[in-house]
């Protein structure tokens, strides 16, 4: 898997970009707030069809329109296709438009095509911040492998927003407590896919994520698992109806899903400090890109954000490490320095400067 030519038109801070990557290594440097988030940014995008980090695609547009466009030129399994996303403002709110060799794509069909596994320092998130940035981070992987994970995501979403809605009339008496009866089975059949495959990919995940870990800091096990819907799901919502209807929420499905993450059998969210959280998520974003390579056939593009400069000696060479024997890899820092000198004879160097790129020297 690899992204052959980047082009972006008033996305961010980036007017106009046309950019050959590398095969190997790709490192981009330049001061903070010069565009280097950005331009991984719309890498993500192109892989999963929303970026990682804007809470509105309206913020995805840059100074000069109303509108913005992503291309990217990918190569897989010996094919070589081109991806365009224009977003454009409509009204306040964001539309996209997707096409792929020049035919109109759904986004939820979008997943797959490009795939990329990004190492941001957010991912600390992973284990200090709630739920919802664990799911994100499955929601993120599966739908990279698994063809129309992206679809039920999108489907379950609805039926959620569909039932959580209809609580709220049951509690207002417009409507009996019986018409929740098709939105439940709708919910368990659909989640239960979800969940299903959440279960089997943390099943795969975890051992990966243990030798990485243990290779980082030997002596320390991590034990992942995954926490999901009852095994008698559709008793459990059942169960919880009442409660719903007051709360006016659903409070069971994979919506409410997390996982579990442990070292030494200690819950990490409580009991690890910053060092050792860092060694976690370097270990399971690792992981998800060996699970993307072994699912898929390919590994996939790693991005790295201004990562090696937030980790120590010891967790910079296991990334490293990695890095060397990876596919393709696009790489931002503030500075060469926390790069080896053998990787940065064989990279591909840029400098950023207010969204535009620029020999360095």
């Amino acid at each position: 898997m690899r992204l052959l030519r980047l082009e972006l038109r008033n996305f961010r801070n980036y007017r106009h970009l046309d950019h050959d990557l590398g095969g190997h290594l790709n490192l981009f440097l330049g001061a903070n707030g010069q565009g280097k988030t950005n331009l991984l940014e719309s890498i993500a995008l192109l892989a999963l069809s929303a970026s990682p980090r804007a809470r509105r695609e309206t913020e995805l547009l840059g100074p000069l329109a109303a509108e913005a466009r992503v291309l990217g030129r990918v190569e897989s399994e010996g094919r070589i296709r081109e991806i365009r996303i224009d977003l454009r403002e409509e009204a306040g709110r964001g539309r996209k438009r997707i096409e792929v060799d020049g035919v109109n794509r759904r986004a939820v069909d979008l997943p797959g095509l490009a795939r990329a596994v990004l190492f941001w320092p957010e991912d600390l998130n992973l284990v200090k911040a709630g739920p919802e940035h664990r799911r994100r981070f499955l929601n993120q992987m599966l739908v990279q492998v698994e063809p129309g994970h992206a679809r039920l995501i999108s489907r379950y979403a609805r039926v959620l927003e569909q039932r959580n809605h209809l609580l709220k009339q049951i509690a207002a008496g417009e409507t009996g407590i019986e018409t929740l009866a098709a939105w439940d089975e709708e919910l368990v059949a659909v989640g239960s896919q979800i969940a299903s495959s959440r279960r089997a990919a943390v099943a795969e995940l975890a051992p990966l994520a243990g030798r990485h870990h243990q290779a980082i800091a030997a002596g320390e096990e991590l034990a992942i698992g995954y926490l999901g819907p009852p095994d008698d799901f559709a008793g459990g919502v059942q169960k919880s109806r009442s409660l719903d209807v007051r709360r006016g929420v659903t409070g069971v499905g994979p919506h409410r899903d997390d996982l579990l993450l442990e070292l030494g059998g200690r819950d990490a969210r409580a009991y690890a400090s910053q060092g050792q959280q860092r060694t976690l998520v370097v270990s399971l974003k690792l992981a998800e890109a060996d699970l993307v390579a072994a699912r898929t056939g390919e590994p996939p593009i790693l991005l790295l954000d201004d990562v090696l400069s937030e980790l120590d000696a010891e967790r910079r060479g296991a990334l490293l490490e990695r890095v060397a024997s990876a596919g393709q890899v696009v790489v931002t820092s503030a500075e060469a320095a926390p790069l080896p000198l053998e990787l940065m004879h064989e990279a591909r160097v840029n400098c950023i400067r207010a969204g535009a790129l620029e020999p360095c020297g």
